[in-house]
């Protein structure tokens, strides 16, 4: 298994510009290439775009958006266009109603310099009526996804004010697209609307992925039953991947009951999932051993092709539970629990954490995380914490992400409660951005101190030229520590050099 190269300090690693854009550089030292398509760039230079309940306007519309979340996705055109945007998940601004969540548009132009936002648009605010003819209240607002066409997709249950259910006024999938005005928000999936294998949707969506081909890939009750490996379900919960035009042309991919490939268990229940052009797909589940002595179910990452036969999806990590450690061990499958959502790109290449069932008196079991990914049918570990981790280990690993040159991202914990953001070809790996770094940025102006980096919430956190985008909370004056007055959230992106 290849494991990333010998530590270096910080020293090394962070090396602030000045007077070079005013940003942050963090340069390479030469590595080679590894597993990826593309190289690790040189440096990143990162900048504070845009600060949580700052207000004001960015152009002629108000800032509504209030406190930032680390539910962050970027929908840069793949034309290299410098206009981009950038959704957020977060809470309105009370001084223009109710502190509700909601999900916001940023307008961003990289080709300023430094980047700079140009607007701000409240899509959604849960309690408020949807934009558009029909639309209901706002009741929940679920997990999102977005392409690189700037189209937005998430789940919404409506509000139900007078406790009665009906059609009208239940869970759905809806589609938000941009426009140079205040974009417009259309109903592409609810309940009772018919399933590609002729079943039909319940009111139960989980998460859903877009591709920039305009494939929706969600998780949702049907009323289909489920195979008859599983007993006690009266319908079941499917993987379901179809075109944003036709919605009831696409198919099932896997569904409540199927047998999974090379392990003698089936499919209980369909958790975070993703997706990338060419139909590749990576999805959690929950699975059970079809042997009657095993009372546990575990869980299971999967890898493959919507458009291909079941059998031929892959495993790429299993529990115990599922599947015996020295029987993973052989098949070149990773052993352990996936909690984290998986990353997957165009290759089907899979960024993922895995928490090893190993045990220690002091800690428990779980102790221990790995890091790895998933390349030409094999599992490799990039790196793994240690269950006692002194100030400079690894204790814990943030979601990864991966982009489409095969390059990964994903934020790391250390033992003295500090974060960092490492980059990695799948052979060599540089520390872009950690906890003590000065990013410059606006409001206020100039450099502040950084305390925690909230990435990997969400797939789509890099785009196809590298460029990053993630929330992360600041110091404004480094003497004063982790006094709540004096930590700010902002929004950051980083630019490769």
């Amino acid at each position: 298994m290849n494991s990333v190269s010998g530590r270096r300090t910080r020293r090394d690693f962070v090396k602030a510009v000045g007077g070079v854009l005013g940003g942050v550089s963090l340069v390479g030292h030469g590595f080679t290439r590894g597993q990826a398509i593309g190289s690790i760039p040189a440096g990143y230079r990162f900048y504070r775009v845009l600060t949580a309940g700052e207000g004001g306007s960015f152009g002629i519309l108000p800032n509504q958006l209030g406190t930032m979340t680390g539910a962050v996705m970027m929908g840069s055109p793949l034309s290299g266009a410098g206009a981009g945007y950038i959704y957020c998940h977060g809470v309105r601004n009370p001084q223009y109603g109710a502190a509700s969540p909601g999900v916001f548009e940023v307008d961003i132009n990289y080709d300023a310099n430094p980047p700079v936002v140009t607007r701000v648009i409240t899509m959604a605010v849960e309690g408020v009526t949807l934009a558009g003819a029909g639309f209901p209240t706002v009741g929940h607002i679920g997990t999102g996804s977005c392409n690189a066409l700037g189209e937005y997709v998430t789940t919404i249950a409506p509000a139900e004010p007078s406790q009665t259910v009906a059609v009208a006024n239940s869970p759905g999938v809806y589609l938000y697209v941009p426009n140079n005005v205040f974009g417009t928000w259309s109903r592409m999936i609810g309940f009772s609307d018919p399933v590609p294998d002729g079943s039909v949707y319940g009111a139960d969506f989980g998460d859903v992925a877009l591709d920039d081909e305009e494939n929706l890939l969600l998780v949702a009750g049907t009323t289909q039953s489920p195979a008859g490996t599983v007993s006690g379900f009266g319908g079941s919960q499917a993987l379901i991947q179809t075109p944003l035009g036709a919605t009831v042309s696409g198919r099932v991919v896997l569904r409540t009951g199927d047998i999974l490939p090379f392990a003698p268990a089936a499919i209980h229940s369909v958790g975070l999932i993703d997706s990338a052009t060419s139909h590749a797909f990576a999805a959690q589940l929950t699975a059970k051993r079809l042997d009657p002595a095993v009372t546990r179910s575990g869980t299971v990452l999967i890898v493959g092709n919507t458009q291909s036969p079941s059998a031929e999806h892959r495993i790429v990590a299993a529990s115990p539970e599922v599947m015996p450690t020295q029987v993973a061990s052989r098949l070149n499958i990773a052993s352990g629990e996936t909690f984290f959502g998986p990353r997957v790109d165009f290759r089907q290449e899979v960024a993922f954490v895995t928490h090893v069932n190993s045990f220690d008196d002091s800690i428990g079991s779980n102790d221990v995380e790995d890091f790895g990914y998933y390349s030409t049918g094999g599992q490799h570990r990039l790196k793994q914490t240690l269950a006692a981790a002194s100030n400079n280990d690894v204790a814990s690993f943030g979601a990864p992400c991966i982009g489409n040159t095969g390059l990964m991202y994903g934020t790391e914990l250390l033992g003295d409660g500090t974060t960092q953001l490492r980059i990695s070809d799948g052979v060599n790996s540089e520390i872009l951005l950690q906890s003590g770094s000065l990013v410059p940025g606006r409001a206020p102006n100039g450099e502040l101190t950084i305390s925690e980096i909230l990435f990997g919430q969400h797939s789509t956190q890099v785009d196809a030229f590298g460029r990053l985008a993630f929330t992360a909370e600041f110091l404004l004056d480094p003497a004063k520590g982790g006094d709540p007055n004096n930590v700010i959230t902002a929004l950051v992106v980083g630019i490769p050099l």
